[in-house]
């Protein structure tokens, strides 16, 4: 008896290994004594020591043993007991149907034996088992059961347990006024019995309650409470679930430092306890929490951990959780492949669960990483099994979703008339589900594709049906983002003004909402808007005050909206003649684009940079920015960028007078321009190309090469790309003593600068003209041309 009760002491207080050695040595007097049923039950109490130190094979094996005797005995009560055991172990494993039927075994024979008192304790096992099988209306009915038979045998500590056991039902049902009556009766029965480990369990649920009600401050409060309490009863386990309780409340709250913190302690606990299941709910929490803040590079390693946990869980639902969220993780983090491989393991487990609604969400996810890695085929084949699932389940929100993403997809595949089929389905389910939101959705969807294929009319109209609808609906945030996209379209129409008065819309919204993301991106909008009508000094405005509100957020993509708005700030000092300032924006831009590995920001960067060194006379270093872009727009492997950086750095080598390096980059850039069929890019190729035989002497060479830019800008109409040509034939002309010549080409660049009103080509073309007369020796005309030039 002694060392029974030292067991159980131990056990109090978490000494594990102690409580074991005591309850061995227990079982090893009661056989030398032959008294088998406090044998049994020792086995049964061993049972329980090796649950708590999470080696369900030796518990189960104990309480098997346990059962073994009773039956021997033919003793029914003891029988119950050890099946009351076993039902607790395959709970602790998660094998709730195992579980059930133990507890159903229980159930029989104290009705048998006519037992009230282990017919309550059956009860709360089946709702227990119930509760985790997610049949709540069962578990209700089995608690009340439970709670019924306390209150007849009068027994205050057994009615509390049943009350607190309905409290958590009922606030799994979205009952919290009734939960917390119940909570607060749990309380009231464990102040009365001065039973202060129950009182903590009170505050414990009363805290869960008020933190689904949204009312977080109350949360804390009596989170507090409850791990003042656990901490004054030495209760290990009770204290990690309540620190991770308390974080949840305070990440509610914005404390973030303070969430983090509590979730740390909740995972310091749970392995020094070697308690896995808590262990494992900690890194899921903490993973969520750095997810939620969209820091996805320190959430990646605590899911990993939990992976790495799993076997020991038996827990697949939770394990397909993790799954989905690394999933996302890596695909927030543009790690597209890591993202495939986690949501395809995510649907391995729902199929396994058959789980029809989890398998629609990682179909829906793996599409959207298969999309990102340019994968159209398989996308396409993720989302139409998402679409027949979304039907079989008469899922309607699915079924939007899926519309939505299909159209997605058909964007990317540049068939833009498949995408808008798929767009209006989406709008055609919202109005047969009378479902204004989607329906603003749609809109939105049509409104955007629209507006890719240059018609901003029936754009215009779609945006506007969105914002309608969002107004109707009295919907804040949905207004706001309308407002953005019809700034989209006025934007790619040169509608600046109209532009600008959809962002202040848009601002005044999102300063309402409190919402910084909103503000920021508004504002550097608007910087943007400035900057297209050439109001530098505004533009700068709006971009700092972006700046000034990107502070308040953390994450990647708040660095990187960061990152871009100092490039925004470069190209206005770039355009305000302010190169120094212009270089320490662009340097901070490619700063934070190498932290993040982002190269199309890289490539921006790196020529921002090349621009600014070279108008300030650094040509080697604007040769180095330059060379690191071609390196950069080579790793993109996107023909557009290539051809650009090997056409600047080709004119940087010709203004260094490296001719054969700048032939090399335009001959690159020109056969660029001919496999991607190109006629624009092969005039500037060619354009180029001529600038650099002309600087070498090689007159005949730039002729053609000019001539051939005039032919490409004429097929194109482009009537700039006309004058270019003509005024560069006049300078060669020049440069050959064919004065006649380059008088007609100098004419012809005059009058299509005349036309298009391009001052800086009139001023080259007067100049040119000018000094031809002068050659020519009609000195009065010479005269004219270079007043008028001046």
């Amino acid at each position: 008896m002694a060392l029974s009760s030292l067991g159980h002491v131990y056990t109090a207080i978490g000494d594990y290994p102690n409580a074991l050695a005591s309850h061995k040595q227990c079982v090893l007097l009661a056989k030398q004594s032959k008294d088998q049923l406090s044998e049994a039950r020792e086995l049964g109490n061993m049972g329980a020591v090796y649950i708590a130190m999470g080696d369900f094979d030796n518990a189960v094996q104990c309480h098997e043993q346990h059962l073994g005797i009773a039956k021997a005995l033919e003793n029914k009560r003891e029988e119950a007991r050890a099946y009351s055991n076993l039902g607790s172990a395959y709970h602790y494993h998660r094998n709730f149907d195992k579980a059930m039927s133990y507890h159903t075994h229980v159930l029989e024979l104290a009705q048998e034996l006519e037992e009230k008192s282990i017919e309550m304790r059956a009860y709360a096992g089946l709702g227990h088992a119930a509760r985790c099988m997610q049949d709540l209306e069962r578990a209700k009915q089995y608690h009340e059961q439970q709670l019924s038979i306390a209150e007849d045998l009068k027994d205050r500590a057994a009615e509390g347990r049943a009350s607190s056991n309905l409290g958590i039902i009922h606030q799994m049902k979205g009952d919290y006024e009734t939960a917390l009556k119940l909570h607060k009766t749990h309380l009231a029965i464990a102040q009365e019995l001065n039973d202060y480990a129950a009182q903590g369990r009170a505050y414990g649920n009363m805290g869960n309650a008020y933190n689904a009600l949204g009312a977080f401050d109350q949360a804390v409060r009596y989170h507090r409470q409850e791990l003042q309490i656990s901490m004054e009863v030495n209760d290990r386990a009770s204290q990690a679930s309540t620190h991770g309780n308390l974080a949840v409340a305070y990440q509610a709250l914005g404390a973030h430092d303070r969430a983090l913190q509590h979730y740390q302690n909740h995972l310091n606990i749970a392995r020094e306890l070697r308690d896995v299941q808590s262990e494992a709910r900690a890194l899921g929490n903490l993973g969520n929490f750095h997810c939620s803040r969209g820091e996805f590079p320190q959430a990646v390693p605590y899911y990993e951990q939990y992976l790495r946990l799993s076997p020991d869980l038996q827990d697949m639902e939770g394990e397909g959780k993790v799954c989905h969220n690394l999933g996302y993780a890596h695909y927030c983090l543009g790690n597209y492949h890591d993202a495939v491989k986690y949501y395809e393991q995510d649907l391995a487990l729902a199929k396994d669960l058959h789980d029809k609604l989890s398998q629609a969400k990682a179909y829906c996810n793996l599409g959207l990483a298969f999309k990102a890695l340019g994968d159209f085929t398989k996308a396409e084949e993720c989302q139409k099994y998402l679409l027949s699932l979304a039907q079989s389940l008469n899922n309607a929100q699915a079924r939007f979703r899926a519309l939505g993403n299909l159209g997605d997809i058909f964007v990317c595949k540049k068939d833009v008339a498949g995408a808008i089929q798929f767009y209006e389905q989406q709008l055609a389910l919202a109005h047969q589900v009378k479902d204004r939101r989607m329906e603003a959705c749609a809109y939105a969807a049509l409104g955007a594709t629209y507006r890719l294929v240059q018609k901003y009319d029936k754009a215009l109209g779609y945006h506007t049906q969105e914002l309608e609808v969002y107004q109707e609906l009295g919907n804040a945030s949905g207004e706001c983002k309308a407002h953005g996209h019809l700034a989209a379209v006025y934007m790619a129409l040169g509608k600046y003004a109209m532009a600008f008065k959809s962002y202040e819309e848009q601002l005044e919204l999102g300063q309402k909402l409190k919402d910084p993301v909103v503000e920021a991106q508004v504002y550097g909008n608007m910087g943007i808007t400035k900057m297209n009508v050439g109001v530098m000094e505004e533009a700068i405005g709006y971009l700092e005050q972006q700046l000034a509100t990107l502070q308040q957020l953390s994450g990647n993509e708040a660095l990187m909206d960061r990152g871009r708005a100092y490039g925004n700030l470069g190209d206005c000092y770039e355009a305000l003649g302010d190169f120094e300032e212009a270089i320490k924006y662009y340097d901070q831009y490619l700063s934070v684009a190498q932290s993040l590995n982002r190269m199309q920001d890289q490539e921006k960067a790196y020529r921002g940079l090349g621009n600014g060194h070279r108008a300030m006379g650094s040509l080697q270093q604007s040769l180095v920015c330059f060379e690191k872009r071609l390196v950069v727009a080579h790793e993109l492997g996107e023909c557009g960028s290539k051809a650009q950086a090997y056409g600047e750095l080709g004119a940087l080598h010709s203004q260094l007078g490296n001719y054969e390096q700048s032939i090399s980059c335009l001959e690159r850039q020109l056969a660029i321009a001919r496999d991607t069929k190109d006629k624009l890019l092969e005039g500037d190729a060619s354009c180029g190309l001529g600038a650099v035989y002309q600087a070498m002497g090689e007159y005949e060479t730039a002729l053609r090469c000019h001539q051939s830019d005039l032919e490409i800008a004429e097929e194109a109409g482009s009537p700039a790309r006309q004058g270019r040509a003509y005024g560069n034939l006049g300078l060669t002309y020049e440069s050959l003593g064919n004065y006649e010549r380059a008088v007609v080409f100098q004419e012809q660049h005059l009058s299509v600068a005349a036309q298009t009103n391009d001052l800086a080509a009139k001023t080259l073309a007067y100049g040119s003209l000018g000094r031809t007369h002068h050659a020519l020796q009609n000195y009065s005309q010479a005269v004219m041309y270079l007043q008028e030039g001046e």
